[in-house]
């Protein structure tokens, strides 16, 4: 089964290197956006399972699109993983605490996304796995 990724970021550049990171993983489908409005757009039919922001975009930052994609209940509760310049100084903050999964720095390890992305996919899964055992 393939998980589906929305990525949103400003910078093309990094939208392909995230995608570079994980091109070898046939299990993951990547949407990338280039702001939050696009993002916006083409959650409802994508249903992704994990989201990976950035938190600085011109047009809407990573915390109002998070709050925007908890509003959404066919998307409220899919783990998201901010990306950003600034981690130290976002860390502090209780609402990008309670918004994320986990707030990373750039430029990203890519060992550490791909398992942090791997261990939030499994989590997501686990109760589906289990239920179907019982």
């Amino acid at each position: 089964m393939t998980s589906r990724i929305l990525h949103i970021d400003d910078d093309p550049i990094v939208l392909e290197l995230v995608k570079m990171i994980f091109s070898d993983d046939r299990s993951l489908s990547f949407v990338s956006c280039l702001n939050a409005r696009d993002a916006l757009a083409v959650v409802d039919d994508l249903k992704p399972d994990l989201i990976i922001s950035d938190i600085s975009m011109p047009d809407m930052g990573g915390l109002e699109l998070a709050h925007r994609f908890g509003e959404n209940p066919a998307i409220a509760g899919t783990p998201i993983i901010f990306l950003s310049g600034r981690t130290r100084d976002l860390e502090v903050y209780d609402a990008f605490r309670d918004l994320a999964a986990t707030v990373m720095q750039k430029p990203v390890d890519p060992g550490v996304l791909r398992s942090t992305v791997r261990n939030l996919l499994a989590s997501q899964q686990q109760p589906v796995a289990q239920a179907s055992n019982q």
